[in-house]
């Protein structure tokens, strides 16, 4: 009988505490969205005293006053401090829940990338359901593609779990990452997202023992996917579910 692959194939059973990178960058769709997703990173990756560039696409209107969520994402930014080293935030001020029509997003992100020196680039993942999470994803891709970088490519997971091949152990980041979300004053009027994001980093420490009490969660595009774009990234995702079957995946009939 074929044996089917064991866990650790599937899932990662180890965490890194932070990345090999000295400069990180974040493309967050929204000005929270670079502290839910990757929060505990950035805290680390300043403490470990490298560079973080994080570049809010949207200006988060549809979810609150403009001025108010750029004031919270700065506040946010302190919090995630290591002494004098903050995130650098630039914020681009397209239109909420209208990034998929954004004719500039494209152009706009491949003259970040090119110019930005970073040795590593966040994306929202293609799990995302808002528009705008996925139209990030998209365009992050497809710039990517375009300038050919040498830098890590990583996904990132907000409003839905990705399938994670890399784990960042925050737990001596999670008070810091927990200071910053409570910066978000007029987003938890809607509903606590400290405490539900804090529970999935919590939950990502599953397989990671005792020790490990949060993490956050990463998916790694390989060359080959992001010379592909879209379509290879969505179908080596494809190919990791039907690992988990192996040859007992059948096909319909």
């Amino acid at each position: 009988m074929t044996a089917w692959p064991d866990e650790p194939s599937l899932y990662p059973y180890g965490a890194q505490t932070v990345l090999a990178a000295r400069r990180l960058l974040v493309v967050a769709p929204h000005p929270d969205d670079e502290v839910l997703g990757c929060g505990g990173l950035i805290a680390a990756t300043l403490a470990a005293g490298a560079d973080v560039l994080v570049v809010i696409a949207s200006d988060g209107g549809k979810g609150g006053d403009v001025a108010v969520r750029e004031q919270e994402s700065a506040a946010a930014a302190r919090a995630l401090a290591s002494g004098d080293a903050a995130p650098q935030l630039t914020f681009w001020r397209l239109p909420d829940r209208g990034l998929a029509d954004e004719a500039s997003l494209v152009p706009r992100l491949q003259h970040l990338i090119a110019t930005a020196g970073a040795d590593a680039v966040l994306l929202p993942s293609p799990f995302e359901i808002h528009p705008d999470h996925r139209a990030v994803c998209l365009a992050g891709l497809h710039a990517l593609r375009v300038e050919h970088v040498s830098a890590d490519v990583l996904f990132y997971e907000v409003g839905q779990p990705l399938l994670p091949d890399l784990l960042i152990d925050i737990t001596a980041q999670v008070d810091r990452k927990r200071a910053a979300l409570r910066c978000f004053t007029s987003q938890m009027a809607w509903q606590a997202y400290d405490e539900q994001v804090l529970g999935l980093n919590r939950y990502r420490s599953y397989t990671l023992g005792s020790t490990v009490s949060h993490a956050e969660a990463f998916q790694r595009v390989d060359r080959e996917s992001l010379h592909g774009g879209l379509p290879a990234v969505l179908s080596r995702i494809d190919a990791q579910l039907h690992r988990r079957f192996g040859a007992h995946v059948l096909p319909l009939s």
